[in-house]
């Protein structure tokens, strides 16, 4: 074996390890087992109590801090949709948008006065809501112009939340700004976000203390600004929620959830 040999592995394949060179292979390999075997324990300890394997079923805590998360590096709970069906309702102060073609033979809600036209929109909480975590809430929207070079839109969400199980009432709503300069490319659909709530709530921000499984948030959409070029009108495809999941559900259907 040449002087710029070292290590196992270093000896070709005919040659002989000498007792030296044995006993230390022999003892790092002893090392990396009893090591491995460390690790092993300590994973071991920390899933008692906290994991389980019954039949053909993974089994976690019921407590409302325990789920499954993504990141290895920085764990954090996943993000998942919650969709609302868009309600146009007429005769109250404001206005339906127009149901106006698109693209094609498809029509879309083209929202053409501002802080007029309105949609309402229910959302519920669902049973893998992590506790504690805020909501934002996002539109889709775009334009079918080819003309657009320039300009923003803001849509206002007016937003109020309530639990269920006779456990609260509806807040004082919240205006939830969100505005996003618009494409130039015609039919390109943008995605405008902001926060939902926070703990504690705030002036402009739901309560995210309050939120939990089965509570549900109201919401009206109008849009109050439109700066887009070529007398452009913005059409507006979903409004929807994002929050962070646990990943599995909760133990109870009604409060306390989690006992």
């Amino acid at each position: 074996m040449s002087q710029s040999q070292t290590g196992i592995g270093a000896k070709a394949t005919n040659d002989t390890l000498s007792a030296a060179e044995f006993t230390t292979v022999n003892t790092t390999l002893n090392n990396n087992a009893t090591d491995a075997e460390a690790r092993i324990a300590a994973n071991e300890a920390a899933l008692a109590g906290n994991l389980a394997l019954t039949g053909n079923a993974v089994v976690l805590p019921k407590d409302n801090d325990g789920g499954i998360k993504v990141d290895t590096t920085t764990p954090t709970y996943g993000w998942r949709d919650i969709t609302g069906d868009v309600k146009i309702i007429t005769g109250g102060g404001g206005t339906a948008p127009t149901l106006a073609s698109y693209i094609g033979n498809i029509h879309q809600l083209k929202f053409d006065t501002l802080n007029t036209d309105e949609i309402f929109l229910e959302y519920h909480i669902p049973h893998d809501y992590a506790i504690g975590t805020d909501l934002y809430i996002y539109t889709h929207w775009s334009h079918n112009s080819a003309s657009v070079t320039s300009g923003s839109v803001t849509w206002i969400a007016e937003a109020t939340y309530s639990q269920a199980h006779n456990s609260g009432a509806f807040s004082a709503t919240k205006l939830v700004p969100m505005t996003e300069a618009a494409s130039t490319t015609q039919y390109q659909v943008m995605l405008t976000e902001a926060q939902l709530s926070t703990s504690g709530g705030s002036a402009t921000l739901l309560d995210t203390d309050d939120i939990e499984p089965d509570g549900i948030v109201l919401v009206r959409v109008n849009l109050t600004a439109n700066s887009m070029s070529a007398a452009t009108d913005p059409f507006l495809h979903t409004v929807a929620l994002h929050y962070q999941s646990t990943n599995i559900g909760t133990k109870n259907n009604s409060p306390n959830f989690y006992a």
